[in-house]
């Protein structure tokens, strides 16, 4: 029986590393949008992202949801400091600048 008990035990261990490094394959990159990449189904929307529902994203709002700068000053085309909806649905989509 003790033969059988650190076997055991080894694939026990084998199965939950398994598990968690699926779980861990399975979540979104920390840019999926709005960091850069194409939004999907459970990207946030314009409104939620817009947190104080004033029509515009601000870095600072768009930072919280875990876009990067750089992203957000690439989308910002008249350079106001905010994303309309037309800019923010341009996340994802290839850019033209060079």
């Amino acid at each position: 029986m003790k033969s059988i008990h650190p076997h055991f035990l080894t694939l026990t261990l084998a199965g939950l590393l398994s598990a968690a490094s699926a779980s861990a394959l399975a979540q979104p990159m920390p840019e999926a949008a709005p960091g850069g990449a194409a939004p999907t189904a459970g990207a946030p929307s314009f409104k939620s992202i817009d947190s104080n529902g004033d029509g515009k994203i601000s870095l600072e709002e768009f930072k919280a949801q875990g876009g990067q700068e750089q992203t957000f000053t690439e989308l910002d085309a008249n350079q106001d400091k905010n994303l309309s909806k037309d800019e923010f649905s341009k996340l994802g989509k290839p850019s033209t600048k060079p």
